[in-house]
């Protein structure tokens, strides 16, 4: 059976796992962003229809996504959406005016929309057997990223301000993207395991 080579007992599905959880440890959270957004002048009633446009966008952008994980590959579209994801954090960090910032921050739907995709398509192909339980650790590891990652920075929000904490993500976000193109060759390997 092809499916039982080295993913099923987890050799290969560690590795990219551990990367795609650390790629959520250095995003910054949403509402880290929307408190930004606020600071930079957007009116506070404006707030929910800016969280509602991000998640059209995400929306929209997950067939363009999944689409470019079944063209180029499912660790091209990790790498595309953290880059993406890595250079708006930077650009937001230098954003002057709320239109800017808004429509900066909806670009990150984009970021997501591509990321998702791509994730769920590797895990399904690095772990054919036992598929549910490997989504199960993929989404409890990342969610464990981000829950310290929301805290530190939220206090590193505090202590330096937004726009510190955008620049400290988008090069964490940049260099996660780094380790994972090293990586992500044996992601693909294991894939066609």
């Amino acid at each position: 059976d092809g499916h039982s080579g080295a993913d099923a007992v987890g050799r290969i599905f560690w590795g990219p796992v551990t990367v795609l959880a650390a790629i959520t440890f250095v995003r910054l959270p949403e509402t880290l962003f929307l408190l930004y957004l606020q600071q930079r002048g957007l009116p506070l009633p404006a707030v929910p229809l800016v969280w509602a446009g991000l998640h059209v966008v995400r929306s929209a952008s997950s067939y363009p996504g999944g689409r470019l994980s079944d063209r180029m590959g499912s660790s091209t579209g990790v790498a595309a959406g953290g880059m993406l994801f890595a250079g708006v954090a930077a650009t937001m960090a230098s954003a002057h005016s709320a239109a800017a910032a808004v429509a900066i921050f909806l670009l990150s739907g984009v970021a997501t929309g591509l990321t998702e995709s791509a994730e769920r398509s590797l895990i399904s192909a690095l772990a054919p057997v036992r598929t549910g339980q490997r989504f199960g650790v993929y989404h409890g590891l990342t969610g464990f990223a981000a829950l310290p990652a929301g805290l530190a920075f939220g206090m590193g929000y505090q202590s330096m301000g937004g726009r510190s904490a955008l620049l400290v993500s988008a090069a964490g976000s940049a260099l996660a993207v780094l380790v994972w193109l090293l990586v992500s060759p044996l992601a693909s390997a294991g894939a066609r395991a």
